[in-house]
């Protein structure tokens, strides 16, 4: 009776791994995670393993109790931060013309805006979009050819 719960526990496990864990963790390298969707991953996580383990959310069971009873230690956030930093070594370690490389070492030209207010914008920013705007102000003589049209 033993070796047949703890073989249902095992199975339950490797079904876990392949079919729930994969689908949560598949590309997980380049994401973009904000507090929201570790709540959501986390929350899908345990509503697979409390499936599993055939509690439902009325039973009022911790979360580490279901860990322990489907003897499964890890959170699938340490899975996606370990991948997200294997990642980053990866981009790091990449020849400095590459994309990935350009990409994740990119900064906008703009700041941080205040919690109310407008978008700051970054002294070159500035000097440009004033200049810009100087350009747009200026009388421009437009001559028709036959053609096209030219601004000068």
């Amino acid at each position: 009776m033993v070796v047949k719960e703890h073989n249902k526990k095992l199975e339950k496990k490797m079904i876990y791994n392949s079919m729930v864990k994969s689908v949560l963790i598949y590309r997980v390298e380049t994401w973009c995670l904000y507090e929201d969707d570790r709540r959501r991953i986390d929350a899908t996580e345990m509503d697979a393993l409390r499936r599993s383990a055939r509690n439902s959310k009325l039973d009022r069971k911790t979360n580490e109790y279901i860990r322990g009873k489907m003897d499964v230690q890890d959170v699938i956030l340490d899975d996606i931060t370990r991948k997200q930093l294997i990642w980053y070594g990866h981009v790091e370690r990449m020849d400095p013309m590459r994309l990935p490389k350009i990409m994740i070492h990119w900064t906008a030209m703009y700041e941080k805006r205040s919690k109310n207010g407008p978008m700051k914008q970054s002294k070159a920013m500035e000097y440009e979009s004033r200049k810009a705007s100087s350009d747009v102000l200026k009388p421009r003589n437009i001559y028709i050819n036959s053609s096209s049209t030219f601004l000068c």
